[in-house]
């Protein structure tokens, strides 16, 4: 029994920071789901995420979106087909290949992708300037170290 007492101690002990990644997490995950206006445009940060990425990778596929996104092609073909339906992507076939639907975002998907940027410089330039309030430049920096390899931690651990 003295060795469960010992392995209680510990997990009371370093689950403190795994609850903290565990609610970063599920917190996070919220707010890239929510509808979010763009524009008078209401998507979540995924389609409006996935919109921009197209409108950057012009003729990019559902599959190389899934996998970028780690998200299953169903998944991805969703939103993708939502973005369809609003009018802001459109898929095209290459000629002698009907099997691969190329994506290309619309004038409006265009219109809309740039407003995202724009949005999205705003607001991180604010959530950095917040956190710089908070914690050092150092902190900052070494933060998106650790999370550059937690980030490949997971990727080596889903493969």
């Amino acid at each position: 029994m003295e060795h469960f007492s010992d392995i209680n101690k510990m997990y009371k002990k370093l689950n403190v920071r795994a609850d903290m990644i565990y609610e970063f997490v599920i917190l996070y995950h919220n707010y890239i789901y929510a509808q979010h206006t763009y524009e008078a445009e209401n998507c979540n940060m995924m389609e409006i995420h996935t919109l921009t990425y197209i409108d950057d990778s012009p003729g990019i596929t559902a599959t190389e979106l899934s996998k970028i996104w780690h998200k299953s092609k169903s998944a991805i073909s969703q939103t993708i087909k939502k973005l369809i339906n609003s009018g802001y992507v459109e898929k095209k076939y290459l000629e002698n290949n009907e099997k691969t639907a190329r994506l290309f975002t619309t004038e409006k998907g265009h219109q809309l992708s740039n407003v995202h940027k724009a949005y999205d410089v705003a607001d991180i330039m604010q959530t950095t300037a917040y956190l710089v309030e908070q914690c050092s430049e150092e902190d900052l920096d070494a933060f998106y170290r650790i999370l550059e390899q937690y980030i490949g931690l997971l990727k080596s651990e889903i493969q």
